[in-house]
């Protein structure tokens, strides 16, 4: 199996994508886009503020213990 990305914003894609649903050895799996704040909380990500928060907590703890 070979898997392709396209981005398909403009015509040519949009006719390439066409012509290779009509190929009987080919098959087209669309995935919907997700928001950034979607694919954020699915990988558990922090805010920056957040990050250099914990950061700075961890520097501390190190360097005045």
């Amino acid at each position: 199996m070979t898997t392709i990305l396209i981005d398909d914003n403009n015509g040519q894609t949009t006719k390439f994508i066409d012509y290779v649903r009509t190929l009987p050895f080919a098959t087209i799996v669309e995935t919907k886009k997700k928001s950034f704040r979607e694919a954020s909380k699915e990988c558990n990500a922090v805010s920056v503020d957040t990050f250099f928060d914990k950061l700075d907590e961890r520097i501390k703890k190190r360097f005045n213990a």
